[in-house]
């Protein structure tokens, strides 16, 4: 491990590992690859947890954007449907006036239609 990894061992010290050689200095070649490996597992579980932390978050964040785009858009529909129902009230409302200035004249009115049932 000394010379594969961290760059050979001379004298008790740890060359090339910089402010962590202290960490290994006096410890023999397979005290320190045990140290190593159980650092190195405990820094990937902590980056793990924050990982899986930071998706969740992602994920609830997602799940707001859902629901907001939803309601805007079920708003945007509601409105659109509003205003084409007014449309329509007010298209059959002339065309009842236009009749009744019609039949006013003399003029026989046109053959009810099925939208004035409502």
């Amino acid at each position: 491990m000394w010379s594969q990894a961290v760059g050979g061992m001379q004298h008790g010290r740890v060359y090339g590992l910089g402010a962590q050689a202290q960490a290994y200095e006096g410890m023999t070649s397979s005290t320190a690859s045990s140290f190593a490996s159980s650092s190195h597992e405990s820094l990937q579980a902590q980056q793990i947890i924050a990982l899986q932390a930071e998706l969740e978050q992602v994920r609830k964040s997602q799940v707001d954007w859902q629901a907001q785009l939803q309601a805007h858009v079920q708003a945007q529909l509601q409105a659109q449907v509003q205003t084409s129902t007014e449309q329509h009230n007010q298209l059959l409302d002339e065309m009842r006036k236009m009749r009744e200035q019609l039949s006013g004249k003399d003029v026989a009115p046109p053959e009810e239609e099925s939208t004035e049932s409502e």
